[in-house]
């Protein structure tokens, strides 16, 4: 007997849980929900952003590994190792800005580096710098573990 009034219990819960269940589905109104209006221009202005960010980091990356190549192409540990080269397509016609000090053996490095930002052709001055890192008595040395000109 015990268990034919269990069943019936459970019989009855369950009756008034699919009643509960059916009045609550059943409102008479809808549920009002907001979403946000996006608009064509919004999507636009947000994917512009997102380019923006993009460029910045691949802008920051790239002087990031053009640091460390300079870094490296200067690294030196005796003055023999040193040389003065041009940093730009001009030279010394552009002054003291067109050239630098690096390690000999880093020469192909640092002219493919040279030439990545590089583009064109590049209109030279007519008259050479006369400025201390283009003159006679420039030489390259090693620093402080880094290439350099004196005069």
């Amino acid at each position: 007997m015990s268990q034919k009034i269990k069943g019936l219990f459970l019989l009855i819960c369950a009756v008034g849980v699919l009643g509960l269940a059916m009045s609550f589905f059943s409102r008479g109104t809808p549920i009002e929900v907001q979403v946000p209006m996006v608009t064509k221009q919004m999507v636009e202005e947000n994917q512009a952003k997102l380019k923006n960010e993009a460029e910045q980091r691949q802008n920051a990356e790239a002087a990031r590994k053009r640091a460390e190549t300079e870094a490296r192409v200067r690294q030196c540990t005796a003055d023999e190792q040193c040389i003065i080269v041009d940093r730009d397509p001009c030279g010394c016609f552009k002054g003291p800005e067109g050239v630098t000090a690096i390690n000999s053996a880093m020469s192909l490095e640092f002219s493919q580096m040279v030439q990545a930002e590089t583009s064109g052709s590049t209109v030279c001055p007519e008259v050479g710098s006369s400025e201390r890192e283009c003159s006679a008595t420039a030489r390259a040395v090693c620093r402080q573990n880094s290439c350099t000109i004196i005069y």
